[in-house]
């Protein structure tokens, strides 16, 4: 087969070195003349014509690529590098699996493995086995969320190279939310609300503290927002008043002799929404109280992260830039799902998912949602205006006329 082509080619090349030389003057006389060298052109050209092939035929593949890489960034116990075993195409992706030598172990360094390729790739270890899918199609820039209907507590939290990443709020409670202004963290939480709302206007509740001075949820006065704290001395009246319920409702469960709300015919759920975590945190300038009122919010939310989640209470944490001070330990360790918009350094990055990555999104909307599995997703676009028409049934006529003045409203 090979000696074919190449003698195709050699033909096909000939063709074309004749063409040129008949091209120009006098060409029988040249020919005549020049028959020796004429012949070397053949000969060459027939040359240059297999190179070319070869060239095309033995260029590396992803493959060849990825084991070079391998090699390149000595991943492998002693002499033994990971072996191929198994290569799946669809029409999605191509997927390389390969056994890996005990003792070798993921790496992060093997995310280089997108550059090399120039193609999106997802690194999967599992059980001494090393998987890598390698994308034939990038992630969108946008995605427009389109109000689904969905079942349960779930919401589509955005769109992976797989296809829909969907979140349950029932299997998995509290959220932690990271990511750089303008970047999509404000979008995601307003998206939350209005997914949750368009599917649940009767059994869902929003506690919103909101330490932008109120602007991003304020606008938002729908019968199902309950209240709204945009200071941190209404953050405080707020997560007292919430404090005070909870404990009730831990009474009512133990009376029931109920030890979860997944267990019970309640279908209402409480969200506790935070813009903003890191205005929670005691600075120097505050007085005494002011500081007291602070240290009791944090306790307050991480009691909530801890003990009111079997009660039907769900945390959703967000903060620009995420520290151990404006990230509690206890509502980091409490929320199982973690998300992340593009971070400034990779040290943000690990505080916010326990691991690098965060640094290097490059999309506004495009984020980590780490859960046991980790996806990197474009989470869905929606506007303050679509929501606002969508839900002007759920304003009260008093506050369609009338222009908010207070920094906390309780709805209902």
């Amino acid at each position: 087969m090979l000696a074919r082509l190449s003698i195709k080619n050699y033909w096909c090349i000939n063709k074309r070195i004749f063409a040129r030389i008949v091209n120009h003057a006098n060409t029988e006389a040249y020919m005549r003349t020049n028959r020796g060298a004429n012949m070397d052109l053949l000969i060459g050209g027939g040359l240059a014509a297999f190179t070319i092939y070869a060239a095309t035929k033995w260029q590396k593949s992803d493959k060849d690529k990825i084991q070079r890489t391998f090699r390149n960034l000595n991943y492998k116990v002693k002499d033994r590098e990971p072996k191929h075993f198994k290569t799946h195409k669809t029409d999605q992706y191509t997927l390389y699996s390969y056994h890996v030598p005990y003792g070798l172990v993921d790496d992060d360094k093997l995310n280089v493995l997108e550059k090399v390729l120039n193609k999106p790739v997802k690194i999967i270890f599992a059980k001494t086995k090393l998987h890598i899918k390698v994308y034939k199609q990038m992630l969108p820039t946008k995605v427009d969320y389109d109000w689904p209907d969905t079942e349960g507590w779930t919401l589509p939290i955005g769109t992976s190279l797989d296809g829909p990443v969907i979140h349950d709020f029932d299997k998995i409670p509290h959220m932690t939310i990271a990511g750089m202004t303008r970047q999509g963290k404000t979008v995601l939480l307003k998206l939350i609300m209005a997914h949750l709302i368009n599917n649940h206007p009767d059994d869902v509740e929003f506690y919103v503290i909101d330490l932008k001075g109120g602007l991003e949820f304020s606008q938002h006065n729908y019968k199902q927002i309950r209240s709204i704290a945009s200071n941190t001395l209404d953050a405080f009246n707020l997560l007292d008043s919430l404090s005070d319920e909870i404990e009730r409702d831990m009474a009512f469960f133990k009376s029931k002799g109920y030890t979860n709300v997944l267990n019970t015919n309640i279908k209402k759920r409480k969200f506790i929404i935070v813009d903003e975590g890191a205005e929670l945190v005691p600075h120097k300038y505050m007085d005494k109280d002011e500081k007291l009122d602070i240290d009791y919010c944090q306790y307050a939310l991480s009691n909530i992260a801890r003990v009111a989640g079997a009660l039907g209470y769900r945390l959703i944490f967000a903060t620009q830039y995420p520290t151990a001070d404006t990230l509690p330990r206890q509502i980091k360790q409490n929320a199982d799902a973690k998300i992340s918009f593009r971070l400034p350094t990779e040290v943000a990055s690990r505080v916010a998912l326990d691991e690098q990555g965060a640094e290097t999104l490059n999309n506004v909307g495009r984020a980590i949602y780490r859960t046991a599995d980790k996806h990197v997703i474009q989470v869905p676009y929606v506007t303050d205006s679509d929501i606002k028409r969508r839900f002007s049934d759920y304003v009260s006529p008093a506050e369609k006329t009338t222009e908010r003045r207070t920094d906390t409203v309780i709805f209902g």
